[in-house]
This record gives structure tokens, sequence and C-alpha cells, in this order.
């Protein structure tokens, strides 16, 4: 049974101690500082680590194989762990909208700020670090887990830099409203890469095309019936998490003896699925290029 491999298991608990290492910082930068910038990166890093203890368990969900009730395997759990990390991630935007209007009507009282600013541009260069390594760790590994996992974590740089630069602007030009103001901003940004987010964990759970992926594969059949003066159509793919579906009907002509054409076949699926960048399910259906058509629903 395939599992989770060790460098995503290290990418995911690295992920979640700097989480905690995080909320150590912020937190004493907003209770140093009573910053409403600082505090809606504070409460981000909350929602980051909500999500990564559900993105490790579904890290270790994805990979079970297919059983009576999941035939075809555990795959899209992925989307479900990045659909739900960038509600939670929308979620923060809009409490921190909240909290920094809240912040700007009842009076802005700031303090300690230099020491402030340390902490948060010490997360902030942390947070980069892991954000990079956790997105090349996903391309690397073909985890829609660990992407999402890593912009979120990039995201949240965008926001130390944010609570940074508003408390900057206030020590310098006395003008305290530029805290709050930056607050709301960050959680615009905040609530933009949610979205995104979202959209593609609901494009990943609706099956939605994806052309390049498409486009290899028909490259690869359309060379190999080329090759063997066959014909093909209906090519489907559909991604799942780590895995590709796909499936195509292959026409031969009238008389080919079965083992044939089933072998044909096979080398065929062979080519296709090492046309792919990530694992392949492939499927073929074997007709006669003279048989009635059939509708293609």
């Amino acid at each position: 049974m395939k599992t989770a491999s060790r460098e995503e298991i290290f990418s995911m608990n690295l992920s979640l101690a700097t989480g905690v290492l995080m909320l150590a910082l912020k937190w004493a930068a907003y209770f140093i500082t009573g910053s409403a910038a600082a505090f809606s990166d504070a409460l981000e890093t909350v929602v980051h680590v909500a999500a990564v203890m559900f993105a490790a368990y579904s890290l270790r969900v994805v990979y079970r194989p297919p059983d009576s009730n999941h035939h075809f395997g555990h795959d899209k759990i992925a989307y479900f762990s990045s659909g739900a990390e960038g509600v939670l991630v929308m979620g923060a935007g809009l409490v921190i909208i909240y909290e920094a209007v809240q912040h700007w009507l009842s009076g802005i009282h700031l303090q300690e700020i230099g020491t402030g600013v340390a902490f948060l541009l010490a997360a902030a260069s942390i947070n980069a670090v892991l954000g990079i390594y956790l997105v090349r760790q996903g391309r690397l590994k073909q985890s829609v887990i660990l992407s999402a996992n890593g912009k979120h974590v990039l995201s949240d740089v965008w926001t130390s830099a944010g609570a940074v630069g508003g408390l900057a602007l206030a020590w310098w030009t006395g003008l305290t409203f530029f805290d709050p103001l930056v607050a709301i901003l960050s959680a615009l940004y905040i609530l933009r890469e949610g979205s995104q987010i979202v959209h593609h964990a609901v494009e990943g759970l609706m099956d939605t095309s994806n052309p390049k992926l498409e486009a290899l594969a028909s490259t690869a059949l359309t060379n190999f019936c080329a090759e063997e003066l066959l014909t093909y159509h209906r090519l489907r793919l559909r991604e799942s998490g780590t895995r590709i579906y796909i499936d195509f009907h292959l026409q031969f002509p009238n008389g080919v003896p079965i083992e044939e054409a089933h072998a044909q076949a096979t080398r065929a699926e062979r080519l296709v699925a090492q046309a792919l960048p990530q694992t392949a399910d492939i499927t073929s259906h074997l007709e006669s290029v003279h048989a009635p058509e059939h509708d293609e629903e």
C-alpha cells in the first residue's frame, strides 16, 4: 500500500511546528504593541495552524487504497483539505476587517513598536523560507495538500509585511490610523487568496478539465495511432488529487484478433501514462472502426 512519502510527512510536520512558533511570535507582537495590523497577522496564523492540522490528517488519508465504499480511492480528500483551508482563510479575513474597524472607532493606542516590528520581521522571514519549500515540495510530489499549504504560508508573509508597514508608517508619521488601515488592506488580500484556494478546490471536486494534461495525453495517443494506423476518439481526463484518470476509445479494422487488439491497447495506455507527469489510471475501450457510432454523453 502506498503511503505519504517521508518528505511529505516531514514537510507537514515542519509546517505545523513552524506554525506554533509563529503563533508565539505574532501574539507577542500584538500584546506588546496593541496593533490592529499585528492582530490581523496573529489571527491569520491561528487559522493556518488549524488548517495544517486538517491537512496533516488528509495527507495520511489520501493514499489509502480503494475499498468497497471508495472504488476510486481517497484522493479527493486533498480538495476537501484545500477547500477547508481556503474557507478558514476567508473567515479570518472577515474577522480581521471587523476588528480593525472596531479598533479604529474605539481609539488607537500603540506602544513598543520597535519590539513588535522585530518579532513580525522574524516571523515573516521564517515563513518565507518555509512557504517556498512547501510549494516546491508540492510540485515535486504532485501534492495538492502541500501546494495549498505552501501558498497559505506565503500569503502569511504578506500579512506580516503589511503589519510591519502599518506600524512603521504609524511610528514615522505619528498618524496611527495607518495601523488599522493596513490591517484592512491585509484582510482584503487574505480574502483574495482564500477565494483562489477555494476556487481551485471546487475545480478539482467538479473534475474540471486540465488542457495541459489533455494535450500531453492526446499527443501521445495521436502519435501511437499514426504509427499503428489506428484511430481513437472520446478521450476523457480528470484529476483526482495525486492521480489522473483517463479513458478513450481505440478503433481497429474489422477482423483484428482480440489478443492483438488488446496488446496494442495496452501499449497505447503505457505510452500515454509515460507522457504524463504523475500517476495515471488509464482505461481503453476497444471497438471496430466501422462500428455504429454511440452517443458521447
